[in-house]
């Protein structure tokens, strides 16, 4: 408090309200200890959690154990042996706690565990580098949180923690790390039976139906096409075992003339790894004997198991939330069985990962449909009803307190770790000025008449730079990572290194004298792209492809990667340190989430060259300012909005959230029909919404008011028989799918409902047509 005294007038108040927030902060972390002092079972789950969490570091695999298959025993054998789970001789940086991790541990535990104490409310926002272990920090809490549970019961064994993403990429990668931590917690379970029960831990992954299986019998169809198709796309994600790090998926049989071939079918020449058809559905079984779950992996992907299995964990895109108004057994998720009563407990802790992009048109509908998510993850059956506890995180945010509110309706954020008072630091990080870091190299070459000419320069130069070094020396800067801002721009950039990058090779070798044995030849088949037109399983390839090392026989590292937005959250790969940033992107946040893929290993530091484009007047601008742009860019970073009860999000979703709650909450007559009008069930709805908006918005209760009473009239007036319609012939249902063709009858008696908050607008092909011929016969005549 010394320190403020001697600041100007002007800086005091800031200086003040972090060590305010620093205070409160210290505050919460001594209850916290106070708590796993008093609550014995709090201890325990505390002690299970760290020991879960051990489990995972030991246990995680970047890459799988490769499986070979022998064709005269028919069997599958894996040369690399299982790995213990000893968690004696642990190598560096692993069972350990980074301080901020454990720091924001002791300060949430209590809040997450408890429903009768005001931090309850508080939202936990982990603002933290990216690359500096966010995802670590809220896993740890949500096993503390899923250990205390059966701990307190252990025949409460439903969702316990929802976490939320918006991106597939990120989804699917943290999934992955999920679940290596729910097989720790399973494997710690077999182990405690009288303490927390026969009921399994397990996570689900609950994704749209183009990523995964949303019913059984898709899941079947998926395996049988995955066994006889070899570049179908993996529908079901993991591709090695989360415990052991077993190899899934297709494993070709070689000759088709084999045993094994013979007896599957010419059509069938490759066997499957990991996925098992059982009971009319798909489940994961590790192929290795030795692992401690080949007997079944407690892992779900199928929406239909999901619905019935209950998982511990759920893990899924935020946008998958808009199907609460088309499936209605989505309800077993909250804990609710079919009649609409509590069966078990509802999730308590909601982790929302990436909060930066929960903003926009994306936020604003998020924030609408958190009305009902909210209401449903809150357990009514005390006197005072318990809300779950919320925590978010993100590296790059501005006004995150306006945009909290307008998405969860909670005035309270505890930003952690709190800033103290200089930029940069904080009592739990300090800059690291003993390791280089990231080094950050402008482009503006207006004298070359075009862009493609300075990206082929630039390219070029890139590729050829670390020839010299050593083997070992070279790696970080082996494989090139372009971002671009659009696929139009990319695929300019691909066809350049096919021709003029390889050309300009010759100039650089001739200028230079460089010498045969320190030549870089640009292989073309070792240029591929990573976009969000990929499939999971290729995205998973893709991404294994990068961590290949110079110095290993596992391949050959690639050359170069071509990059869209999809790179921008959820690529942790330390090896990187080389990117090129092909025009400033549209955002700082997005150039901060970009430009943090490289450079994550505090012994290789990374080198990010931003070429700007001579034609854009942003690009100059941006090049122009360049050095105090990056010495303050997370100043820069732009502030975010959130409008749920805007007019345009009301007329696009309101009558979805309407409907999502009498399906979930309402009785099994409720779900199956929208008629007779569900009287209570919107009666129940308007206070709910309305109160919502008090806390959010109070400007817009009245118009919130005028468009539920549109809905209500409409819903009443056309007293529709269906939701949705099954076949064609059937009559015109309340809901239709938005986007999709509808006649004016469907347009005038049922709402257009979307199964995403993504990609809701309708679209148009294009027809080639003859019909000009026959106007040119016609004029002819």
């Amino acid at each position: 408090r010394d320190d403020v005294v001697a600041l100007d007038s002007e800086y005091a108040g800031a200086a003040t309200a972090n060590l305010d927030e620093c205070a409160d902060a210290a505050r919460r972390m001594r209850e916290g200890l106070d708590y796993l002092s008093s609550d014995p079972k709090a201890r325990r789950a505390f002690q299970l959690a760290n020991r879960a969490i051990l489990l995972q570091q030991v246990m995680w695999r970047d890459e799988p154990r490769h499986a070979i298959y022998d064709d005269k025993t028919e069997q599958v054998t894996f040369p690399e042996d299982v790995r213990q789970p000893s968690v004696t001789n642990m190598p560096p940086g692993k069972g350990e706690w980074r301080p901020f991790q454990i720091g924001f541990l002791l300060s949430s535990i209590k809040s997450a565990a408890r429903g009768d104490v005001p931090d309850r409310q508080l939202v936990d926002l982990i603002w933290f580098p990216t690359g500096g272990g966010k995802t670590e920090a809220y896993l740890g809490l949500a096993a503390f949180v899923m250990f205390k549970r059966r701990l307190d019961d252990r025949a409460d064994a439903g969702v316990n923690v929802l976490m939320r993403y918006t991106l597939r990429l990120l989804t699917t990668q943290q999934f992955q790390r999920a679940s290596t931590l729910v097989c720790a917690m399973e494997f710690l379970r077999r182990g405690h039976e009288t303490e927390l029960g026969d009921q399994a831990f397990s996570a689900g992954i609950w994704l749209g139906g183009e990523t995964t299986p949303n019913t059984r019998k898709q899941a079947v169809a998926e395996l049988r096409d995955l066994l006889n198709r070899p570049r179908r796309r993996n529908p079901f994600l993991l591709g090695r075992c989360p415990w052991c790090g077993a190899q899934f998926g297709r494993i070709e049989l070689g000759d088709k003339t084999s045993k094994a071939s013979r007896r599957w079918g010419k059509s069938r020449p490759a066997i499957s790894l990991g996925y098992v058809q059982e009971n009319n559905t798909v489940v994961f079984k590790c192929p290795d004997q030795a692992c401690d779950f080949s007997d079944g992996l407690p892992i779900w992907v199928v929406d239909e198991d999901i619905y019935d299995i209950r998982p511990t964990l759920v893990v899924g895109t935020i946008d998958k939330f808009a199907m609460l108004a088309w499936r209605p057994i989505a309800r077993a998720l909250f804990g609710l069985n079919r009649e609409g009563q509590r069966l078990l407990s509802p999730p308590s802790l909601i982790i929302q990962d990436e909060l930066h992009l929960i903003a926009g048109p994306l936020g604003s509908l998020a924030g609408l449909y958190e009305t009902v998510i909210e209401d449903l993850c809150t357990d009514h059956r005390a006197a005072n009803p318990v809300s779950p506890k919320i925590v978010c995180s993100t590296a790059t945010i501005r006004r995150y307190k306006d945009q909290v509110d307008g998405l969860y309706a909670r005035k309270q954020v505890s930003l952690f770790p709190p800033p103290e008072l200089e930029a940069g630091k904080s009592f739990f990080s300090r800059y690291d000025e003993d390791h280089p870091g990231r080094v950050y190299l402008g482009v503006h070459a207006a004298s070359l008449g075009s862009v493609q000419t300075e990206w082929v320069r630039v390219f070029t130069s890139l590729l050829q730079a670390p020839m010299p070094f050593s083997l070992e020396e070279r790696d970080p800067w082996r494989t090139m990572m372009v971002f671009f801002n659009s696929i139009r721009e990319m695929g300019t950039a691909h066809t350049l290194f096919q021709s003029d990058v390889p050309d300009y090779e010759q100039a650089i070798w001739t200028r230079c004298g460089t010498s045969r044995e320190n030549r870089r030849y640009l292989n073309a088949s070792r240029i591929f792209e990573l976009t969000g037109g990929l499939d999971s399983g290729e995205i998973a390839g893709a991404i294994a492809t990068l961590s290949v090392r110079t110095t290993t026989d596992k391949g050959t590292p690639r050359d170069v990667c071509l990059a869209s937005n999809i790179i921008e959250v959820g690529i942790d790969i330390p090896r990187l340190s080389l990117m090129v940033v092909a025009g400033q992107p549209k955002t700082t946040s997005q150039y901060i989430q970009v430009t943090g893929r490289v450079g994550r290993s505090q012994d290789r530091p990374a080198l990010i060259v931003t070429m700007y484009s001579p034609s854009k007047p942003r690009d100059r601008s941006h090049y122009e300012r360049f050095r105090s742009y990056h010495e303050r860019l997370y100043a820069s970073v732009e502030p975010t909005s959130v409008t749920p009860f805007s007019t345009p999000v009301l007329k696009r979703a309101l009558h979805a959230v309407l409907v999502s709650y009498a399906r979930q909450a309402g009785d099994e007559e409720v779900a199956k029909s929208p008629y007779p009008f569900p009287r209570e069930m919107v009666d129940q709805f308007r206070p709910l919404l309305l109160s919502r908006v008090d806390a959010i918005d109070p400007a817009e209760k009245a118009s919130v008011t005028k468009v539920l009473d549109r809905r209500v009239r409409e819903w009443l007036k056309w007293k529709r028989a269906r939701w949705e319609r099954t076949n064609p012939s059937d009559d015109t249902p309340l809901l239709r799918t938005a986007g999709e063709y509808a006649s004016e009858k469907d347009k005038q008696l049922s709402w257009a409902t979307q199964k995403s908050m993504r990609n809701v607008d309708a679209e148009c092909m294009a027809e080639i047509t003859s019909a000009y011929f026959l106007e040119q016969v016609d004029d002819d005549a």
